[in-house]
């Protein structure tokens, strides 16, 4: 925003020099002196605004627009007296004397009255379009999680149905697990949460598929590196494991291993996931949904700041998600 503002004002400093007809060569000294005036004036209504913005932001547009022209056109008239006092001081007298006190007021306030406007309404169509892509945004993720959500239920219960059979004890254990970690899940409306939530979520998955699988399913986490406040989308993890256990680990008849690596390099997230994959190549066919939802939702919350790469390599599939590093608090701050 401020660098909005410089360019404008430095762009409107132009205008005025190359305004009158005759480009002599004092009129072009006059550039710089045109430049700090504006620069002054534009950096200082800014200032004044981000100051009275927690005030502005409790009543209502129309208000807040009126109140915000009224205080931009009080600060020009400030600074415009000050600066014609600081010319006087100086001994200005080419400024001085090409225009009367009245009428350098006047000639101010009229081009930063315009442009004034012409800078609010501009501000205001960017902040509008800003929230429809944010709202565009965020109904697009929803609906992209709320394909997830279903495997993740469909698999737990059929791991709890199973357990029905073999160990009730160990099957209403889950049930309460899964039920816990579902209104965990529903109860956060945000899109991001942090790494820690995204984890203990991922641990319960894995607990319950462990149920089942028994000793067929291993798991080694190697993650210390990721902060525990580090910010992710939802259900980032999670389906990556899934995805590792139904086509890698399910259709083997001694199962394989999973293995989740994480790192941090300048700020930017690195989190691997390796697992042995199956020799079934029929089992092993898929829709890729997880993977391209996944893919989107990244590119979504981070545009070009994330990747997902796949490759398969000496039978061990390999998935490595790329993502910038947000602190929890720097999250919350926007």
């Amino acid at each position: 925003m401020v660098f909005a503002v410089v360019i404008i004002g430095q762009l409107l400093a132009f205008v005025l020099t190359l305004a009158p007809l005759s480009l002599d060569q004092q009129r072009w000294n006059d550039l710089a002196l045109i430049s700090l005036f504006i620069q002054w004036n534009g950096l200082l209504c800014s200032s004044v605004l981000c100051l009275l913005r927690p005030t502005l932001k409790k009543y209502s547009n129309q208000f807040a627009a009126a109140s915000s022209y009224l205080t931009l056109l009080l600060v020009l008239t400030l600074c415009s007296e000050l600066s014609f006092y600081i010319m006087e001081y100086y001994q200005m007298t080419e400024i001085i004397t090409a225009a009367s006190h009245w009428e350098f007021l006047l000639h101010n306030l009229l081009i930063g009255g315009i442009i004034s406007a012409l800078a609010l309404r501009y501000f205001y169509i960017q902040y509008q379009w800003r929230v429809k892509m944010q709202a565009e945004t965020c109904t697009k993720l929803q609906l992209l999680q709320a394909r997830i959500r279903p495997h993740f239920l469909f698999n737990s219960m059929n791991t709890i149905a199973s357990l029905t059979r073999t160990n009730p004890e160990v099957a209403e254990r889950i049930t309460e697990d899964l039920a816990e970690l579902f209104r965990t899940l529903f109860r956060d409306d945000q899109q991001m949460i942090p790494w820690a939530s995204e984890l203990q979520l991922s641990e319960r998955y894995i607990d319950i598929e462990k149920q089942r699988l028994g000793e067929r399913l291993e798991i080694i986490w190697q993650i210390d590196a990721i902060p525990v406040d580090a910010m992710v989308p939802s259900l980032l993890l999670q389906p990556l494991l899934e995805n590792a256990i139904f086509h890698g680990i399910e259709p083997e008849i001694n199962g394989g291993t999973i293995k989740v690596i994480g790192a941090m390099n300048n700020n930017q997230l690195t989190i691997t996931l390796q697992n042995t994959n199956s020799k079934n190549l029929v089992h092993r066919q898929g829709n890729k949904m997880a993977l391209a939802n996944i893919r989107e939702r990244l590119s979504s919350h981070f545009p070009g700041n994330a990747a997902i790469e796949c490759r398969e390599q000496d039978d061990v599939y390999y998935v490595k998600l790329t993502l910038p590093y947000i602190s929890q608090q720097i999250d919350e701050e926007r």
